[in-house]
């Protein structure tokens, strides 16, 4: 994956940590972004040179199964040697604001959007990045180890909590590791140690 997801060539405004996630945020003008062309000016506004290249058709969800962990994603592209998984439908209406995003971002949504990204990586074999676009906001997400961990070992008995019959959903996954998350000591450090990762699943 490329280094300039994480670094501050792309303009990043902020960077907070929330149960043990690293969030950056690249905030716009929602007026003037939603009137550009391309499915990457809009959706991806934070690139200004790079264009990462859409698979599959605009506006068409796709499905991908990694072991007992499935997902329907909103678009997923290709960037460097990885993968960017976007989720933006039912987000779009959703709005932040600049001093208080942190707290406004459901960490459900957060959840979701890092396991979605998991099911790519596994199914494609592709380091994969989490990116969720909200109405005036793209945040991307770095899952620390006990996250990535978590969501990881837990799927197998979340399809069995959620008597799944073929594999256990994102939004099951994110409901079932969320409680155990906020029990881990230590998950609500305010900055992440080094090794903190910036994909979901490899």
């Amino acid at each position: 994956m490329s280094d300039d997801l994480k670094s501050g060539a792309l303009g990043w405004h902020d960077t907070r940590v929330q149960l043990g996630i690293e969030m950056r945020v690249h905030f716009f003008d929602p007026d003037e972004v939603d009137a550009r062309v391309s499915f990457v000016e809009r959706y991806l506004p934070v690139f200004t040179r790079a264009r990462p290249r859409l698979i599959g058709e605009p506006q068409q969800r796709q499905s991908f199964v990694a072991g007992d962990l499935s997902a329907v994603v909103d678009a997923v592209l290709e960037h460097g040697n990885g993968l960017l998984c976007l989720t933006y439908r039912h987000t779009e209406r959703q709005f932040v604001e600049r001093e208080r995003w942190s707290a406004q971002v459901r960490v459900d949504a957060m959840l979701q959007s890092i396991a979605g990204a998991m099911a790519v990586a596994g199914a494609r074999q592709q380091p994969t990045v989490a990116l969720l676009r909200l109405g005036n906001a793209l945040l991307h997400f770095s899952p620390g180890p006990p996250v990535l961990e978590c969501l990881a070992t837990s799927v197998g008995a979340a399809r069995r909590y959620w008597n799944a019959p073929k594999a256990v959903t994102t939004a099951q996954l994110a409901s079932f590791c969320e409680p155990r998350l906020r029990s881990l000591p230590g998950i609500g450090l305010s900055a992440p140690p080094a090794s903190w990762q910036t994909v979901a699943g490899t």
